[in-house]
């Protein structure tokens, strides 16, 4: 059952609980505030913790900006607000006196030296970590460190699960994220793989980080571990699946590909889609790439490459990444890319000394791809194709990996997961397979360019394609 910002239950009795401020803590000489609301009911205890929060919340603002004569006026007419819309209660409870002032560093000044100290190289963990440590500031508050107790960190993860799926929606901008955690009461949160992959691994390597540097200056032995997500959205309710023929089929000849086909100043709306057909890459991949450097020929073969690297120059504004170091690889590029005429694209493209292939799609946030994602989402809805089974949805360009890799099993094609740079293991003696594809067959990888060439002649999905104008 998902956890309600603000509410507790003990001994069956439900609780309203809101923690104060650091800054507004010596004032009232507390710490949290806490409020029994008489109640076994969680229907019933829900709507009255939400509007004491919303009542108290306001008082201690009027209290932080000067408004109110006495912070005793303030606690006093918020239980008062909360009596009048519900049954009367007793007075407000204080839990913790407040902590005396500290000389320690802040909680702030530790993760801000965390982040300066992080290996650069460990590109995607430190985009995870620059968006998740800033909202473990936030909820546990800037304090400083020797005032941070094992309970902050185990409060922050009853909360920060109660996140929306999407964050940016229209309906929480300009919200806090207390507030954001607030008004998506009862709407879907975070999954569980989000929850364990980026927010608790992200504050984990912090925390033992700040340990080994500053246990000497106060910060204390916190864990991590006992930490575990309660939320009802199970594992993989996201993943993307592998496109049938009919859905490739009405993607590729649909009118509006046609259209985009048709002009100069849209061909990239063409390219992007087959590029991921024929590559299996994941967008971001295929959108940093950088048409001086890594769409080449190779001097011994002849073979045309794509070579997928978050190493080299690239855009302004753009963040070469991957996901792991097997994703450093090289990928002939197909035959019928060749014949539709990528390279005359590639070109065009350099010709306007562009760093990146499709420039047309600003970069933001350091991807190259982030407007390039939103995109291809809205054209998969627009042509009819998109699924939202949960486990098995059609939304998005990484549907494309997975029908690479459906075809290329399904057809018994070796060396796949060399093309689609996947972290790899031995599997019955059939050469490598990935840890994440398991399930798949493949009899080997292929290192060299001429059988990784071979490997991606052999993708034919017997579709017609229309060939962008240059």
């Amino acid at each position: 059952m998902a956890k309600i910002p603000y509410l507790v239950r003990r001994k069956n009795i439900y609780y309203f609980r809101l923690r104060v401020p650091a800054d507004l803590q010596e004032i009232l000489k507390v710490r949290e505030i806490t409020q029994s609301l008489k109640t076994d009911s969680r229907a019933v205890a829900i709507p009255l913790a939400l509007r004491m929060a919303a009542s108290i919340s306001i008082k201690l603002q009027e209290l932080k900006s000067g408004n109110s004569s006495t912070h005793l006026q303030i606690l006093k007419q918020a239980n008062e607000d909360h009596q009048n819309n519900s049954v009367r209660e007793p007075a407000i409870n204080y839990a913790t006196p407040a902590p005396a002032k500290s000389s320690a560093h802040s909680l702030l000044f530790v993760v801000e030296d965390f982040l300066k100290r992080y290996d650069p190289a460990n590109k995607s963990m430190l985009v995870k970590l620059n968006a998740t440590l800033p909202i473990m500031i936030e909820l546990v508050g800037d304090k400083p460190i020797d005032q941070i107790y094992q309970t902050d960190i185990n409060n922050f993860f009853d909360e920060v699960q109660m996140l929306p799926v999407r964050r940016d929606a229209a309906k929480f901008k300009g919200l806090s994220i207390k507030q954001v955690i607030v008004a998506n009461t009862g709407g879907a949160c975070i999954a569980e793989k989000t929850f364990t992959g980026t927010y608790r691994a992200c504050v984990n390597v912090f925390v033992q980080w700040a340990i080994t540097h500053y246990k000497d200056q106060g910060f204390p032995s916190l864990s991590t571990g006992g930490c575990s997500y309660r939320g009802s959205r199970a594992e993989g309710i996201n993943k993307q699946r592998a496109m049938k023929p009919e859905e490739l089929e009405r993607l590729f000849s649909h009118p509006k590909m046609k259209k985009f086909a048709a002009s100069s100043d849209t061909a990239h709306y063409c390219w992007l889609p087959l590029i991921g057909l024929f590559t299996g890459a994941r967008i971001n991949e295929v959108c940093q790439l950088n048409p001086f450097t890594d769409i080449v020929q190779d001097d011994g073969t002849g073979v045309y490459y794509f070579h997928l690297t978050d190493e080299g120059e690239t855009a302004e504004g753009v963040d070469k990444s991957i996901k792991t170091n097997s994703s450093r690889r090289v990928v002939p590029i197909h035959s019928k890319l060749l014949d539709l005429g990528l390279l005359d694209y590639v070109e065009r493209v350099k010709a306007d000394n562009r760093k990146i292939i499709f420039p047309q799609w600003q970069p933001r946030g350091g991807k190259a791809s982030a407007n390039a994602g939103k995109w291809f989402t809205r054209f998969v809805e627009d042509v009819g194709v998109k699924d939202v089974t949960e486990g098995a949805r059609l939304s998005g360009f990484h549907s494309f990996r997975h029908t690479f890799i459906t075809w290329g099993m399904s057809n018994k094609i070796p060396g796949i997961f060399a093309i689609t740079g996947h972290e790899t293991e031995v599997v019955d003696g059939f050469g490598k397979i990935s840890a994440v594809a398991k399930g798949y067959w493949t009899r080997g990888i292929a290192d060299n360019i001429l059988e990784k060439q071979t490997t991606v002649e052999q993708f034919d999905y017997g579709l017609s394609f229309y060939k962008p104008t240059l």
